[in-house]
């Protein structure tokens, strides 16, 4: 299964056309809410399948590698997944999903702005006790993490 381009919601919310088959996952669908961007996803004929639980198992391990797990959403993770299944190209504008694509190898293709041009790994540490931690506040001190970025 090659030459595939898994659109995010962008894509038909700006109308970009795309250059080869094109799939989605079923909750992009969902979050297309004016009509336009509805008629084009289903004038342009495009698949729209859920990612198996194996391909959507490797797209939250690298979002836990990069640090993005907390900034992506279901739907990101889905469409992450998916491209992994397909082999194919992600089409978005989302830094997260752009630097988790990298990760995992998947090519990007932008919707309306430049791709990112570096890959980071994302951190949080508590500054009160310094411990590192996922989350809204440190399980030991209840504080709120200082996050850090920096390239791979």
């Amino acid at each position: 299964m090659a030459g595939y381009i898994v659109a995010d919601a962008s894509v038909f919310i700006l109308g970009k056309e795309l250059q080869g088959e094109v799939i989605t996952v079923p909750s992009v669908e969902r979050e297309l809410k004016d009509i336009r961007s509805r008629m084009r996803l289903q004038i342009s004929q495009v698949r729209v399948e859920e990612p198996t639980r194996e391909a959507l198992g490797r797209a939250v391990q690298a979002a836990r590698e990069t640090g993005d797990i907390s900034t992506l959403s279901s739907t990101d993770l889905d469409l992450l997944g998916k491209a992994v299944e397909c082999q194919g190209t992600i089409a978005t504008d989302d830094y997260a999903v752009q630097n988790v694509a990298l990760h995992l190898g998947i090519a990007i293709e932008p919707v309306a702005q430049h791709g990112i041009r570096r890959k980071l790994k994302r951190s949080q540490k508590c500054p009160g006790c310094g411990r590192p931690f996922e989350g809204d506040l440190c399980p030991v001190c209840g504080t709120p993490p200082r996050k850090r970025k920096k390239e791979w």
